[in-house]
Parts: C-alpha cells; structure tokens; sequence
C-alpha cells in the first residue's frame, strides 16, 4: 500500500504541474501572437490533448510499475497477458476520462489509483475546457471569431 500511495501521490502533483507548466506556455505563446494567428484555435486544442495524452502515458507507466510490483493487476478483456503496456495504457485512457468501460477491471492496490486517476484527470479535463474559453472569450471578445481586436 505504500509504494501505491506514493506513486499515486507523485502522479497527481507531477500532472498538475505539466498541466500547469503547459497551460502557461500556451497562453503566453498565444496572446504573444495573437495579431499574427488568425485561428489560434486548432492549435490549442491540439496541445491541450497532447498533454492530456502525456498524463494519460505517465498513468499507464504508473499502473504497469505497480502491476509488475505485485501491487494489485488487471483482468478482464487484456491483450497481452499481465503487465502488457498497451493494456494499462487503454485502461489508463478509460480512468482519465471517466468513461469507466469495464471490460478491463482493476485488482489489488492498483483500483486506488484507478480512482485517483479519474478524479485528476476530471479535474485537469475540466481545468483545459476553462482554459480554452478564456482564451476564446479574450481572442473574440464580444464581436466574434471574425472581427480583429
């Protein structure tokens, strides 16, 4: 329970601050050129899920040391036997986003930070959807997508 709780513990506070680090850069970067973008936009989506996609990765890494430490397993429809990367990281994607599929079900220790892994990434989910409408709501204003600042 130890070693769970500990690669729980990193595993939030090291999302949160690639989160944080990605979400400063990006809005630095995007008000910096905001008169050269005409639709800044993609690209803001585009890297909001890249970094969404890297949490999701180091979730699954997260899930598959503790697996191969004997603190807990997943079973259900896996592809690759136990500690198979791919399977940890399709489970880790199902937590993060909350859907919650249930074909792949946690054991042991790990079902903490399958929890944990759903609470953060809702939390960092809806953190990008606040970011995004700033940026949408600074960028147009009130005249629209269209209209120059």
């Amino acid at each position: 329970m130890l070693l769970t709780s500990i690669v729980a513990i990193a595993l939030i506070g090291g999302c949160l601050l690639v989160h944080l680090w990605v979400l400063e850069r990006l809005g630095r970067w995007v008000y910096r050129r905001r008169d050269e973008l005409r639709h800044p936009l993609p690209i803001v989506l585009t890297t909001l899920f890249l970094a969404h996609l890297f949490e999701v990765f180091l979730y699954a890494l997260g899930l598959s040391l503790l697996d191969w430490a004997g603190e807990g397993e997943l079973t259900g429809a896996i592809v690759g036997g136990p500690g198979w990367f791919a399977d940890h990281f399709y489970f880790s994607i199902a937590s993060y986003t909350t859907l919650g599929i249930g074909d792949i079900l946690p054991h042991g220790n790990i079902r903490i930070l399958a929890g944990l892994e759903a609470l953060n990434g809702l939390v960092l989910v809806a953190w990008s959807a606040s970011f995004t409408y700033l940026i949408m709501e600074r960028l147009w204003g009130r005249h629209g997508p269209d209209d120059k600042l």
